[in-house]
This record gives structure tokens, sequence and C-alpha cells, in this order.
């Protein structure tokens, strides 16, 4: 009697693994001591667009989990920069990182923020959050948006003048007038697929930089 097949779920799974570990850019994080292949996605941008120049930047991580874009924010900021990492998940911690865990739309950890703040303006808001997928494909987009609105909205009520904002975003319903929202607080607003994006997925990052009031 032959074998039953795989579930479609466990086959989908299987795939997903071999595809992960075979990844070049699993395989450098890992060989170079990353938390995750996404450390490169920023690097690239920070990189490729001169941003954080200036050691004594203030940046904001939010969505930071598990904490790849923190350790490399923190290696671009002095002890007089400051990186404020912020998820609803725990994350080991981070030299010259502060971590709050909350929701950063809710006033309690909007507060928790603001005091570390301690009235310094943003350099550079980040944000590499993106929603539990449901499967269900308009509701997760829609989750999606929802996420960048509120990642657009603190931006904008904390970074200084000149200031900049990198989120993760996915193609599809809503984008488009998301990205022209975003459009008009920025002096110049790049699509962007960094090369350690997988090809095959949705995720898009939208760089705005010099923020205008």
């Amino acid at each position: 009697m032959a074998k039953q097949s795989k579930s479609k779920a466990k086959r989908k799974t299987s795939a997903w693994y071999q595809r992960h570990a075979n990844d070049p850019h699993v395989q450098r994080a890992q060989r170079e001591g990353k938390r995750s292949r996404a450390a490169f996605k920023l690097t690239e941008i920070l990189n490729k667009y001169q941003l954080l120049r200036k050691k004594d930047a203030v940046v904001v991580d939010l969505g930071c989990a598990p904490g790849s874009w923190s350790e490399e924010l923190a290696q671009r900021t002095n002890e007089n920069g400051l990186v404020i990492a912020v998820d609803l998940l725990e994350m080991e911690p981070v030299s010259n990182v502060v971590f709050i865990r909350g929701d950063f739309t809710e006033a309690e950890t909007l507060a928790a923020m603001d005091a570390v703040l301690n009235g310094r303006a943003v350099n550079m808001v980040v944000s590499d959050i993106a929603p539990e997928m449901s499967g269900h494909k308009l509701v997760d987009q829609a989750r999606c948006m929802g996420l960048n609105d509120e990642a657009l909205s603190y931006a904008v009520n904390h970074l200084r003048e000149g200031g900049h904002l990198l989120l993760k975003s996915f193609m599809g319903e809503g984008f488009d007038a998301f990205k022209q929202e975003m459009r008009g607080w920025f002096a110049t607003l790049r699509v962007i697929k960094p090369a350690a994006s997988r090809k095959a997925s949705s995720e898009i990052f939208l760089l705005g930089t010099e923020f205008r009031r």
C-alpha cells in the first residue's frame, strides 16, 4: 500500500523551510551573527541613501523584534544618540538601545516612549512591522495599510524638520493611496525593493526623506 502524501500545509511548510535554509541572505546572517536576514534590508537602504550619518541621531524602531534593525541602528549612533525600540513581543537586549514592550498606538506605550525622548525630536522612524497573516488576502492587506497609517501618524507627530521615515508595506489594495498620502509629508518618496527581500514577496519599502510640516 502506497504511503499517503503529505498534507498541503506540511508540503508548504517544508518548501518554505528549504527556501529559507538555502537563502544566501539567511546563510550570511548566520555567518555574521545577525538576528535575522532583515538586517541587510536596512543596511542596504541606509548606505545607498546615506542616512543616519550623524552619530547623535535619535531613531525610533517600530516593530523591532527580534532586534536585527535595532542592532544596526545602535552601531550608527554614539553616546549622544538614542535608539528606542518598540514591539508587542519581547526582545533580547541590544546594547545602547532602549526597549519598550507595548503597542505604539496605545497611550500608555506612547507615554513611555515620550518619557525616554524627553523632548528630543526624532531624526528617523523605521518600521519593519507586518500584521499576523490570516490567509485572507484582503483582510491582511487592510491590516498592513492600517499599520502603515499608524507609523506615518507617529512620524508626523515626532519627526524633526528634515527627518526621515522608512517603513515596510505590501503591494495591493490601498498601497497607491497610502503612497500619495506619505508623499505629501516628504520632499522625496522612494519605493524600494532591497536585494535581501525575496523576489516572490509583495513586500516593499517606502522611504520618505526630508520631512516637512
